[in-house]
């Protein structure tokens, strides 16, 4: 079903989650935020029960404006446009990347940028904008490829699409971080080279 409405700057997304029971539904959403310097993402859920996945992804929707409206207790978006965390500038790479999706779609493509919150693939693979992929980023010197669990398409243009990473295990974070950090430092290295 999974519903996406753009909303005062920022991108609500709907994902409602099928509880174990099989019957019910939980309200949960993911929200981005992107500006210059690249796709904030976070994702919020709440307790409430609902009967349809249609009825929780209505809902979904409404909780998201009303959080970013500063009206949900206890949760904010607001440091999600703060400017005092520095986030990582996209790094241009030329990385082997595999993804898959929920509806059996795979495929392959070569990632052109990448930055803490994101990346840019280049892949014959059609995809839709809002549509959720699961990555695996094989990068040179690392033993086996790095697993972004869940990454949201932002846009597509031509064969080129935007994504936002919305899941990703801290001991992944912590290689992803590795892996930008090195390649920071290489083209330091190359920018006092010459």
């Amino acid at each position: 079903m999974e519903k996406t409405v753009e909303y005062e700057g920022y991108t609500i997304q709907s994902a409602p989650q099928h509880l174990a029971d099989g019957e019910t539904w939980r309200l949960r959403i993911f929200i981005s935020f992107e500006d210059h310097r690249g796709v904030k993402a976070r994702e919020f859920s709440a307790d409430v029960v609902y009967a349809t996945e249609q009825e929780a992804d209505i809902h979904g929707i409404a909780f998201g404006q009303r959080l970013i409206d500063g009206k949900v207790e206890g949760q904010s978006v607001m440091d999600m446009k703060t400017t005092d965390r520095r986030a990582t500038p996209r790094l241009r790479v030329q990385f082997r990347t595999t993804f898959s999706g929920s509806t059996k779609l795979e495929g392959t493509g070569v990632m052109l940028d990448l930055a803490t919150g994101g990346c840019r693939i280049e892949s014959p693979v059609t995809v839709e904008p809002g549509l959720s992929l699961e990555l695996r980023i094989h990068v040179p010197d690392l033993e086996w490829p790095l697993m972004i669990e869940a990454a949201n398409v932002q846009w597509v243009s031509g064969q080129i699409f935007g994504l936002a990473f919305f899941r990703i295990t801290e001991p992944e974070q912590q290689r992803l971080g590795q892996v930008i950090s090195d390649l920071m430092e290489e083209m330091e290295d190359e920018s006092t080279a010459d």
